[in-house]
Order: C-alpha cells, then structure tokens, then sequence
C-alpha cells in the first residue's frame, strides 16, 4: 500500500522524479512529518476546523462513528474502518482517505508515461516512505517492471531492514539514501523508539558490498544536533569507502496539521539549528573531506 504518489519530484534524488511513498514503517521519529506513513493500513485524515457542521457525515458512515458536537463532528476512531463514504458526503474537504492500494500494473503504467521526463533529465522512480523495505513484496514487483521498462530506481530508507531478505531488490536499485537519525543507540531509541544497531550495520555492510551511499540526517535543535552525534557520523563516514555524501535535513513543521488530522499528539517546540550552527556542522565535516551538504526549509541546497 501507497499513501501518496509525487510526479515531479526534484529532491529525491537525481534528475525529474516520480515519488512513491510507502505506507508502513517501524521507527516513530518525533519529528515525523508524515505520522500518516505510520500505519500500514488506510486511515482517515479529519480536519475537524474545516467541518461546517453540515452532519452529512453522520447521515453516510455506516459504523456511526461521526456525530455533531457543539456544532462541528467528532469521530469515534474505534468504529471508523477508514471506509471512505463519509469524504464523498463531505462538502468541505474536511476528511481524507490515506493509503492508496493500486495495483501493481496501474503503479507501472503511471511511472511508463513519464519515462520521457526521466531520459531527459537522468531522473526516475524514487521508493519513499514510510519504510518501503517494509513491503518487500510489492517494492519488489514495481522494481522487476521498472527494471524491464528501464526505469532509474532510487530508494530513501531508514536502514531498519533485513537485507538478507532483499538483496535481488537492491540488486535493480541504481541509488540508495539512508536516513541515520542518531548515532548513540540510547538516544535513538528514546527518539525513534527502535535501536540503530541494525541501521549502522546495514550501512557498513552496503559499503562493504560496494554500494554507494548517501547519509541523510535530520537535524532537529536539541534532538539530533548535538556534537556527540555529529562526531559519530564524521567517524562512522570516515570509515565508509563508497559514500557519495552527507545530506543535512533541517526540520520543517509541514506536517503538524496531519496530527491534528489523525488525533496524535504534536511538540510544537521543535525546531531546526540556526542556519549558521548548520554551516558550522558543514565545515567541520568537509575539513575531514566528506562531501556534506544541508537541505533547508524551503529545499534549497547549501
């Protein structure tokens, strides 16, 4: 299962990109700005500020799990199944339907109609997540058809896999970027609630099979910025023999309003280092001649 297709994609590696976000993933990273990639099942999206209280949706669910309180709806999640009649009653785009179960032959002939874009461009097809290693099954049969089509693969994962289990997939995938989010295993587990061991080793043994990498770290002030960590990443880089890079992902809060939408908690005090800390992160990683770069708010590349 998908949960968002992006055509025209220009940070997801190289070149024009089609996007594929699979829905599903193991780590629960407090600075998550997709919470709906969590779950591997369909969910509901309610904005309950864009309700206009019109009860159309309590007159279309089946299961009575919305009513009118004060005036707006408010849903029972314990009796929604994330059906989906309650978003074609409502009138005020107040509700959405996650995750997108399209079949496979669909996922390729979008991705064929675009291959023009990706030729001209050096770009592709780019698996997202959510975890896409989570699905094995369906990665695998989208990478076979982009594999006979000719299509460019590219892959963003957390390295929280087994790798035993998907050597013939990595075996089709041109590009791989990993996201590391600490290095201390301590930490990493209070902030993504799953150890990096198994992270780290899957990038050690990628280098080892000669795969190039490129490390993606998310920088969250007070979370993932500190010193100790950015130490740990020049080391553990230092020893790698085919990375291509180092990428610096600021924190953004686009996806606050995707809590409220799924009744999840949200910190609101989070924020990304000062633009000046991350040059100073940059600097020190180049003067031990890694190839670092940052990713800001706005995507620009520094």
């Amino acid at each position: 299962m998908l949960f968002n297709v992006q055509r025209w994609s220009l940070h997801d590696g190289p070149g024009i990109r089609t996007t594929l976000f699979f829905k599903g993933c193991p780590l629960r990273c407090r600075w998550c700005s997709n919470p709906e990639s969590w779950s591997f099942d369909s969910q509901l999206l309610f904005f309950r500020q864009r309700c206009s209280g019109c009860g159309a949706c309590v007159e279309a669910c089946p299961q009575g799990a919305s009513q009118i309180v004060d005036g707006r709806a408010v849903l029972d999640r314990s009796r929604c199944t994330g059906c989906g009649q309650c978003v074609a009653a409502c009138s005020s785009t107040a509700r959405e339907v996650v995750g997108l179960d399209l079949p496979v032959a669909d996922i390729l002939r979008l991705l064929r109609r675009d291959a023009v874009f990706y030729r001209s461009s050096g770009g592709g097809v780019t698996f997202s997540g959510g975890e896409p290693f989570a699905q094995p099954g369906l990665l695998g049969q989208i990478t076979e058809g982009c594999a006979v089509a000719g299509i460019p693969m590219a892959v963003e994962t957390s390295g929280f896999f087994d790798l035993d289990d998907v050597h013939a997939i990595l075996d089709e995938i041109d590009t791989i970027h990993v996201d590391l989010k600490h290095t201390d295993d301590a930490v990493h587990r209070r902030l993504t609630g799953v150890s990096n061991r198994l992270i780290i080793d899957n990038i050690n043994r990628l280098d080892t099979m000669g795969r190039r990498l490129t490390l993606r770290i998310p920088l969250v002030h007070g979370l993932t910025d500190d010193a100790s960590n950015i130490d740990g990443i020049i080391r553990l880089c230092r020893r790698l023999q085919h990375l291509a890079g180092i990428e610096l992902l600021a924190y953004h809060p686009l996806g606050a309003g995707k809590y409220a939408g799924l009744d999840l908690p949200y910190d609101s005090s989070q924020a990304a280092p000062a633009p000046e800390a991350m040059q100073r992160m940059i600097h020190r990683m180049r003067d031990h001649h890694l190839n670092a770069s940052w990713v800001g708010d706005l995507g620009e590349r520094q």
